[in-house]
């Protein structure tokens, strides 16, 4: 019986040409044979592909059962807001940035180290004029958390905040923002960079560069990028 459902994101989704399907398997190996041997195509990422399982990372081995969510996530390029130390969120619109700095740490915190990522215009000397973000929100939303809690308990932070923007952004658009209060500077500069090296390895989420020489889907885990069929 197919009660499991399987997810693709970006460039893999693009190679199947499926974002979601349903399929039998006992563990997440055997979930991504069925899939291949539907659609051909996916075994070419094989090599590169991460699995998860309802929202987490798992072995090839994990055991599956029905009503599970399996999500095949290629390498990646990277709830709502509270009240709560820790914030993260995933959002189609433009970020504020002012806002997710004024709202950074408590009267304890002298430091606030902030990176923004934009969209710059050239990549690899060739003309960038738009990028598309992509994300498996739910997954990349528990992800971000998780990598905020994991900074946030080892002390001397006051809040950490990771907002991550997708949809279409033009040249100049934020992308990312992360915000580290701290009581002091060596503490808050060290974790926003960490934040960030962590965001780039785990969060799924993708880009894909419109140039002048057509779009690329960018690979930033494994420094390259594919084509992108239109």
């Amino acid at each position: 019986m197919d009660d499991v459902t399987v997810l693709v994101f970006g460039p893999l989704r693009e190679r199947v040409g499926i974002a979601e399907i349903h399929v039998a398997g006992g563990t997440v190996q055997e979930v991504w044979d069925e899939l291949v041997r539907r659609h051909p195509a996916a075994a070419l990422d094989a090599g590169s592909v991460r699995a998860a399982r309802n929202l987490g990372y798992c072995e090839w081995n994990t055991v599956v059962h029905g009503g599970d969510t399996v999500a095949f996530i290629p390498p990646v390029s990277g709830g709502s807001d509270d009240d709560s130390l820790v914030r993260v969120w995933i959002t189609n619109a433009p970020i504020d940035i002012g806002a997710v700095i004024a709202g950074a740490g408590t009267s304890r915190d002298g430091a606030v180290a902030t990176f923004v990522g934009r969209v710059r215009d050239h990549n690899d000397g060739v003309a960038v004029h738009r990028m598309d973000y992509e994300a498996y929100a739910e997954m990349a939303e528990a992800e971000m958390r998780r990598i905020g809690e994991e900074l946030f308990a080892r002390g001397g932070i006051g809040t950490i905040t990771i907002v991550h923007r997708v949809g279409a952004l033009l040249v100049g658009d934020a992308s990312v923002v992360v915000v580290v209060a701290a009581p002091h500077r060596d503490t808050a500069f060290p974790a926003c960079q960490e934040a960030l090296e962590m965001i780039k390895r785990t969060v799924p989420v993708w880009k894909r560069e419109h140039r002048a020489d057509g779009a690329i889907w960018v690979d930033a885990r494994h420094g390259a990028a594919r084509e992108a069929t239109s």
